[in-house]
């Protein structure tokens, strides 16, 4: 507990003192609600085992230079309570490439046996390039073009915590500490400031084969209102899983996948175009995960 509460309180020193503006809360991807929680909240960081998870989310499928996001992320428990994570994310929007890599840490403190409380922060860097070829000559002349090429790689963090009682996850995570504490937004994008959601674990019968986990998660952002998020994921086996959720804004998610056991899963997941959240709407996603031997907890 003393590690944790000197590593945490260094990182938020660091942050409240420096401009940091590094964007890099990836609220588009569908795998964060069950598949990999350690992308909306670095204390998930070795929750669910050592595992590599590799997805890629494409959004206005069909239009010249739409998004394309790839992250790959991995994450290891070590120690009696602590576990590291890294991820390094390409978003490709157009002729605008943006690189991030985060590093997470993740504490569990065991309250008692039925309840524990998991602390995590996470330091992000990034930087942004152009693609010239896309732009043309009138690219080699613009001061603003010439400014974005020669930006220095920026940083900031997150800070995320989550409580368990039996069957029932509560958590929240905290997002751009740096950007958020000093007041200041870098660019126009409407990126979400905190996330709170929690779940629920109903098994139908004492093996646990068939599962039903009931989710409500809340997205919230400086410019528009809150986004809400209600749905499920059921699983058979621990091999077959879908997911439904739908979304405040009118949109629906929904996906399936296969799992190995102690092998690895795949997982697709679609977004509709019903109405446009506060993210690029109608996505598609495939994630790929490899699990690792190790503790789980």
């Amino acid at each position: 507990m003393k590690t944790v509460t000197i590593v945490t309180g260094i990182f938020l020193m660091m942050f409240t003192h420096q401009e940091l503006q590094a964007q890099q809360q990836m609220e588009n991807t569908m795998s964060q609600y069950f598949r990999n929680r350690m992308l909306w909240n670095p204390a998930f960081t070795g929750a669910d085992g050592n595992k590599f998870y590799a997805l890629q989310n494409r959004s206005w499928v069909g239009f010249d230079g739409a998004p394309v996001m790839t992250n790959i992320s991995g994450e290891l428990t070590f120690g009696k309570n602590s576990a590291g994570g890294l991820q390094i994310i390409s978003d490709v929007t157009g002729a605008l490439y943006r690189t991030y890599g985060l590093f997470n840490y993740g504490y569990r403190i065991k309250l008692n046996e039925e309840q524990q409380l998991r602390l995590g922060i996470s330091l992000a860097l990034s930087s942004d390039r152009l693609n010239y070829s896309q732009i043309g000559q009138a690219g080699a002349i613009d001061p603003v073009i010439a400014e974005n090429m020669n930006q220095q790689v920026k940083y900031d963090g997150n800070f995320g915590l989550v409580y368990s009682y039996k069957k029932f996850t509560f958590g929240a995570s905290f997002f751009r500490l740096g950007e958020n504490l000093n007041n200041s937004k870098q660019g126009n994008a409407n990126l979400a400031f905190m996330q709170i959601g929690g779940s629920m674990d109903i098994d139908f019968n004492d093996d646990g084969k068939l599962q039903l986990k009931p989710l409500l998660m809340f997205h919230f952002y400086k410019a528009t209102e809150a986004v809400a998020d209600f749905g499920a994921q059921f699983s058979y086996n621990k091999s077959i899983n879908t997911m439904l959720l739908y979304q405040s804004t009118g949109n629906i998610r929904a996906g399936a996948g296969l799992q190995l056991k102690d092998k690895g899963e795949a997982n697709f997941f679609y977004n509709t175009n019903t109405k446009i959240a506060n993210s690029a709407s109608q996505q598609y996603e495939l994630g790929i995960g490899i699990y690792l031997k190790g503790r789980k907890g």
